[in-house]
């Protein structure tokens, strides 16, 4: 019996040991796959147990700096299917507010559709390496709703010592 308790005690110690720290950046994770509206072939795809190694902050800030709008960040892979080129895994960024082309000679343009060129409709979509922080790209999205923000694993307030990431 006591042999037994023993094995028991050593076996939750060594399981404990073993086990990683609670991730952060759990509230931020892509919940599900989910296409990126206003865009022709991009969706977002969860990441599974990948942790990332550079955190969102800095980037966070520089676009919440340059941009009236909000910006949204989750942690996802961007998949274009209609390229079946993948970036990621990746925080990807979604600044609102966006001010696009107005000349008349564009080819798509507020001009030419009688739309505003600057809404809260209008996103800039930034993917980041979430393992060296290197661009891996971006792209314009369009969100008539002006409300869509990716399906996150939780409420990105939870994420403790960062910046509140929206």
């Amino acid at each position: 019996m006591i042999a037994r308790r023993f094995v028991v005690v050593l076996f939750v110690l060594v399981a404990t040991s073993c086990s990683r720290a609670p991730d952060p950046f759990e509230p931020l994770r892509q919940a599900t796959v989910e296409a990126v509206p206003g865009t022709l072939s991009y969706e977002l795809e969860p990441v599974g147990n990948y942790r990332p190694e550079v955190a969102p902050d800095a980037d966070y800030t520089a676009l919440a700096k340059r941009t009236p709008g909000t910006v949204t960040v989750t942690l996802a892979t961007v998949h274009d299917t209609d390229f079946g080129t993948r970036w990621g895994p990746a925080w990807v960024f979604f600044a609102r507010d966006v001010c696009f082309a107005t000349s008349k000679g564009d080819v798509v343009s507020p001009a030419r559709s009688g739309n505003e060129a600057c809404t809260d409709a209008n996103m800039w979509v930034q993917a980041i390496d979430a393992t060296n922080g290197a661009t891996l790209g971006s792209f314009t999205a369009y969100d008539g709703s002006e409300r869509w923000t990716p399906q996150r694993e939780g409420d990105p307030s939870q994420v403790p010592g960062t910046t509140r990431f929206h």
